[in-house]
């Protein structure tokens, strides 16, 4: 039976900060949704995380998408931004970033699928008035991805939209990262949308 292979890009989300193992070792949505692919396919599938915590969309163009250069993966997801709000945020530059990225992904001819960032504005240690701002920018930042994913045919989780991330339940105790159930449920979400709308959804069977 040949393998599927599914690379991952991104921030500490997609790290997997927020669920650990027995061990103390990450696991996050992005495993966690290869092994569900697996299990739903039928299909055994290689897995190569090349998240890394605090990643910004530039360093995912400079470090994470130049590390799969000669590489065919089957699967790719991206998920970053949250880093990008976090700093000096122009929307244009971000959405120029968020464009590149997802048609450097898109270029490799295989499957490719995002994600916005969660509404965790009220979660956010900040005061009102700079709560409202956050959630200007992020909102900026999701029309941007949504944006890009749609030019470059790439499938998308409006995770902004999830009434999930409104549960304390979805959460680690830094408020940020998701917990292991919450993990699960992104891998889940991601997990359903490939196996309903893309080529996956065929693999393993005849």
């Amino acid at each position: 039976m040949s393998q599927q292979a599914y690379a991952a890009l991104g921030d500490s989300l997609t790290a997997g900060q927020g669920d650990l193992d027995a061990q103390g070792r990450p696991v996050g949505w992005a495993r966690r949704l290869c092994s569900l692919l697996a299990a739903q396919t039928g299909q055994p599938y290689v897995f190569t995380n090349l998240a890394v915590n605090r990643a910004t969309v530039a360093e995912v163009l400079s470090d994470q998408l130049p590390a799969l250069r000669g590489a065919h993966p089957d699967l790719i997801t991206l998920s970053a931004g949250i880093n990008d709000i976090r700093g000096a945020f122009r929307k244009d530059a971000f959405a120029a970033r968020i464009d590149r990225a997802l048609a450097g992904a898109s270029a490799k001819g295989t499957t490719v699928a995002t994600m916005t960032l969660p509404n965790i504005v009220s979660m956010l240690p900040l005061p009102p008035g700079l709560r409202s701002v956050a959630g200007e920018l992020m909102e900026q930042a999701n029309d941007a991805i949504r944006c890009a994913a749609r030019t470059h045919g790439v499938l998308f989780v409006d995770a902004w939209y999830s009434d999930e991330v409104a549960d304390p339940a979805f959460w680690s105790d830094d408020r940020v990262h998701p917990n292991a159930r919450g993990h699960q449920l992104i891998a889940e979400a991601f997990a359903d949308l490939l196996l309903s709308t893309s080529t996956l959804a065929g693999a393993g069977r005849s």
